[in-house]
């Protein structure tokens, strides 16, 4: 299988968080993304994305 580069943005903490998860568990982090790629692409989970906002009155 060809292998092909991936470059992407995330949240600080996140990428932090899971790149010191795979170090504990022993995993590449580019082996566990590609795991939920296919995950996703078959359809074992889907996402849901909230979007919030919040009003905030002003002194006048």
């Amino acid at each position: 299988m060809t292998r092909k580069q991936f470059t992407t943005t995330i949240e600080e903490e996140v990428q932090k968080r899971f790149k010191e998860k795979c170090n504990i568990n022993g995993d590449k982090m580019n082996d566990v993304l590609e795991a939920f790629m296919e995950s996703y692409i078959n359809g074992e989970f889907k996402i849901r994305k909230e979007v919030r906002y919040s009003l905030e009155k002003t002194k006048k």
